[in-house]
């Protein structure tokens, strides 16, 4: 009887061992690029309220505040550069840049969030039609990326883009803030949570077989 003991405790520190190993793996392999989110969003020229935003020459400013967020458990993030690029889209086949701003490079702590708010000179944003109830604008946010992982110290690009309704007021008709999503052609350099679950599962299924 004391031998079943002896190899049951055994087994059961053999298990907790081997999930403990999964789940480090887990943590520390292929991470989740950062996210980015935009929170407030406000183009002067297009408050109708405002008087002077009805000249061209005055009030031409953008003002936004910007989420970047490390979604990693076990790994800081090195950005490089993160150049903001702001852009007006009249329609589906026309898209003028009117403003861009850069965040110099940082490191950010896992699970971390840097908020960038900021107001920006334009490059002139005339009210371009101003009986129109809302404009789009496009916000693309471009990078480079590494992670304190050995495995995963060499930088990735990141791109991500969303587009931002402006009402008649120059703010984002949006209450909630826009998640800026994968930019077309910029490859994501993880998206590794399929694997993440399959080790938890794995290490799931070996507790419960051992116990």
């Amino acid at each position: 009887m004391a031998n079943w003991k002896r190899v049951w405790c055994i087994l059961l520190s053999l298990a907790t061992i081997i999930t403990a190993v999964i789940v480090v793996c887990v943590y520390y392999t292929n991470p989740s690029d950062p996210s980015f989110t935009i929170n407030e969003f406000y183009v002067s020229a297009l408050n109708l309220s405002d008087i002077s935003s009805t000249t061209t020459a005055v009030n031409q400013t953008l003002s936004f505040d910007m989420k970047l967020h490390n979604k990693n458990k076990a790994m800081g993030a090195y950005y490089d550069p993160v150049r903001i690029t702001f852009s007006y889209v009249p329609n589906i086949k026309l898209t003028f840049v009117v403003a861009e701003y850069t965040v110099p490079k940082f490191y950010q702590h896992n699970q971390k969030s840097k908020y960038v708010r900021e107001t920006v000179a334009t490059r002139g944003i005339a009210p371009f039609n101003r009986t129109v109830t809302s404009s789009v604008f496009k916000v693309e946010v471009f990078t480079k990326v590494g992670f304190t992982s050995p495995a995963y110290r060499k930088k990735g690009s990141v791109g991500r883009g969303a587009n931002v309704r402006v009402g008649q007021t120059g703010v984002k008709d949006s209450k909630k803030g826009i998640k800026l999503f994968e930019v077309a052609g910029v490859n994501g350099r993880l998206g590794g949570l399929g694997l993440q679950k399959v080790l938890l599962v794995i290490s799931m299924a070996i507790m419960f077989v051992i116990i």
